[in-house]
């Protein structure tokens, strides 16, 4: 149980098949490390907030150490290792006085102590790999420092696959926070009440898995019943809305805001201890009084050992503790009596640093570098075999070379097929030693003087290509100790490189569509009439670009997620200034930012009369810089082309959009014109829409007009200008006579 290293080479931990998670690859390697170098309890921790997490856990521990445990940060062995004041690996606990505290603290009665960062691709610390002894180390000091370089190159794959698994999450927590987007309380623009069911059974999850912060805010608004009644329901739904942006001011990219109910507010934020939600708590009380909205508010990190519904619980009991005592001091200063202070409840807020942030994504060159360092050697590279050639797809480099990434060479007579066919060994310490290699051309042409390379397979057991690194001298202590590094990290080296060859793949493929839909002479155009809704005379058109197959949005999806979203944007836009001579009124165009900001747009406008001519910038993508997309728009706005806001009420489209662009026409999104006249939410939301335009002196044309019912309702609303199938359906314009 506390015996000393098994002798010999162990196993391929990394490279014996797939894994689940990380949870499960963390579990086969602190087995196989327990097996080849002794000690009792092998795990990974990750700190959240002042605790230290256990992620993942060797079977069988001695201590009672499993997935989920928990104890203070500051009484663990790691923190003391990893501010130190005691050595990484401690063959008798004893010696150490800073490590004899931490045993009376934390209560694990070790003798023997070994504790290593799993580092990030940045070199943030994501975790630790702790492994503990009942008993000193056989073979005292000495020994269990010789571990350590075994231990390390774990440490180092385990904080590789943690920082990968963690750039996965949030990515989820993306896709999530897009998908709560499209279920939007209608009234105030934030999230309704099953985006944040929906998101707080994710972050639970997340929370459960990795042990991450996460925290919420409850808001409660006070007295919106009697503004109702006194000042009616328009007074409440700007009471609701002016609340909801104050909300929305503060909260992150990843945080979600939603509403829950009539009068009540949840913020979801992740990565946020108790701490930082009572700050924000206390920031909001103040923002929402200054805008004259009186507000309950509670908040409360989930704890350690419970989950986000207990937390929910504590915010909202502290929310209403809140509102009891408000009320309270209100009855009491009527009365004129002095309020009772309110005795204390709750605990301090734990103060202590936030978890390691989530790793960037993960690519081949980060894992390159990883192992290029990790070895000590010049060069680290990736070859692709296709067919009998290689192709050096990655290569970093701390020296100069005589080639790049992309070179392609025939495989016969270079290492990487001969280590593949079992003709040389995966290591080669001194290549001017070796007669199968010294007289090798590429051995003079790149000076090779010691080599590391193992063959990398996909999932599917196909042969991929080889991973390897370099060196200019000789290195006589290399050993297949370090070829073992390059087996743990072909596995994720083949994931990630298969999965951007898929991405390129994909962008190859449409770029070929692209340039096949060009040979065709673009994209056609379909254009429908944008008419009076008074007396239905026709004011303009809207150009529609119409593809071969599928989806005008897919194609110009697939052509933005290839990089060449402007281009078939600019050759729509071509297509439909063809026909402006034929067009009554004024011709609009589908644009995006993108596209707004290259300077081929203004080329492509410049010799057709800017006064026909309407841009909508589409609303489908986030605006990043609006200085930068006004100080494009300006010389073009300033020669008479009119902006338009296109999907207005949809997407990206918030106030804070449209005050940014100050467009001159303002268009209705579909999803607020259909069905508007039996829906007082839709109705509201495009009454407050008119009131600005008209405010402004913008114009709104409402999208999307399928009944005659929709039409007289807009109609009774003010809006001056309307389109859809009930008016006129999209068509080529009428080829001229003669």
């Amino acid at each position: 149980m506390g015996g000393g290293r098994q002798q010999g080479r162990g196993r391929d931990v990394a490279a014996e098949g797939s894994f689940a998670d990380f949870r499960d690859a963390a579990q086969v390697v602190l087995e196989d490390l327990r097996g080849r170098v002794g000690l009792d309890s092998w795990l990974v921790a990750r700190r959240t907030g002042g605790d230290s997490v256990v992620l993942a856990a060797a079977e069988d521990d001695p201590f009672g150490l499993a997935p989920g445990a928990s104890r203070p940060f500051e009484d663990t062995y790691c923190v003391r290792v990893l501010d130190g004041r005691a050595p990484a690996a401690a063959a008798d606990l004893d010696e150490h006085p800073a490590l004899v505290q931490a045993r009376a603290a934390n209560g694990v009665p070790a003798r023997s102590v070994l504790v290593l960062p799993l580092p990030g691709p940045d070199g943030e610390v994501l975790g630790t790999l702790c492994a503990t002894g009942r008993a000193p180390y056989p073979g005292g000091q000495p020994e269990l420092d010789a571990a350590l370089p075994t231990v390390r190159v774990q440490a180092s794959l385990l904080g590789a696959l943690l920082a990968r698994e963690l750039r996965l999450a949030e990515a989820a927590r993306r896709a999530e926070r897009a998908e709560a987007a499209a279920t939007t309380d209608v009234l105030t623009g934030v999230g309704n009440r099953r985006a944040w069911d929906e998101a707080l059974a994710h972050e639970e999850a997340r929370a459960t898995r990795y042990a991450g912060d996460v925290a919420l805010v409850v808001v409660d608004l006070d007295g919106l019943k009697a503004v109702n009644d006194e000042q009616g329901h328009s007074a409440g739904d700007e009471l609701l809305r002016v609340a909801a942006r104050v909300l929305r001011a503060r909260a992150r990219e990843s945080d979600l805001v939603a509403r829950l109910g009539g009068d009540e507010f949840g913020l979801l934020l992740p990565g946020t201890d108790g701490a930082g939600a009572a700050a924000l708590a206390a920031q909001l009380r103040g923002l929402l009084a200054a805008e004259g909205v009186g507000a309950s508010v509670g908040a409360a990190a989930r704890p350690t050992s419970g989950s986000l519904a207990d937390a929910w619980r504590a915010a909202d009991a502290s929310m209403y503790a809140e509102k009891v005592a408000r009320r309270s001091r209100a009855l009491a200063e009527r009365a004129g009596e002095r309020p009772r202070p309110a005795g204390r409840a709750g605990s301090a807020a734990q103060a202590a640093q936030a978890a390691a942030a989530p790793a960037p994504p993960a690519s081949v060159d980060a894992l390159l570098r990883l192992a290029r360092d990790q070895l000590g050697m010049e060069v680290a590279f990736l070859n692709r075999f296709d067919g009998e050639q290689r192709t050096f797809r990655n290569v970093q480099a701390r020296v100069p070379l005589p080639f790049a990434a992309g070179r392609t060479e025939p495989r016969q007579g270079t290492y990487c097929q001969m280590i593949v066919d079992g003709a040389l060994g995966e290591v080669t310490p001194d290549t001017s030693r070796d007669d199968r290699v010294r007289d090798l051309p590429i051995t003079a042409e790149l000076g090779i003087g010691a080599y590391v390379g193992v063959p990398v397979h996909l999932r599917d057991g196909r042969l991929y290509g080889t991973l390897c690194a370099f060196s200019r001298e000789p290195d006589p202590t290399l050993r297949d100790r370090d070829a073992q590094v390059l087996r743990s990290l072909r596995q994720v080296v083949a994931d990630v490189a298969e999965r951007e060859d898929g991405e390129e793949a994909r962008r190859h493929e449409v770029l070929a569509r692209l340039d096949a839909l060009q040979a065709e002479g673009g994209p056609q155009m379909v254009f429908q009439p944008v008419l009076e809704l008074d007396g239905l005379g026709q004011v303009g058109v809207e150009a529609l670009s119409r593809f071969p197959t599928g989806s005008p949005d897919a194609w110009f999806a697939a052509a933005a997620a290839a990089g060449a979203g402007p281009d078939l944007e600019l050759r729509a836009v071509a297509r439909a200034l063809e026909a402006l001579e034929h067009v009554e009124g004024f011709l609009a165009l589908n644009v995006s930012p993108a596209t707004v900001a290259t300077p081929e747009l203004a080329r492509r406008l410049a010799p057709y009369p800017p006064g026909r001519i309407v841009l909508e910038v589409t609303e489908h993508e986030a605006i990043a810089d609006y200085d930068g997309l006004n100080a494009a728009l300006r010389p073009l706005r300033g020669a008479g082309v009119r902006l338009a806001v296109d999907d207005a009420g949809a997407g990206f489209a918030s106030m804070r959009h449209v005050l940014a662009l100050a467009p001159d026409v303002l268009k209705l999104d579909t999803s607020l014109v259909r069905g508007i006249d039996a829906h007082p939410g839709r109705q509201a939301l495009a009454t407050a829409l008119a009131t600005f335009a008209a405010a402004t002196g913008a114009t709104v044309v409402g999208e999307g007009i399928e009944t005659q019912a929709e039409l007289d309702l807009l109609r009774d609303l003010g809006i001056a200008h309307g389109q859809g199938f009930h008016l006129a359906r999209p068509a080529p314009l009428p080829v001229p006579a003669g």
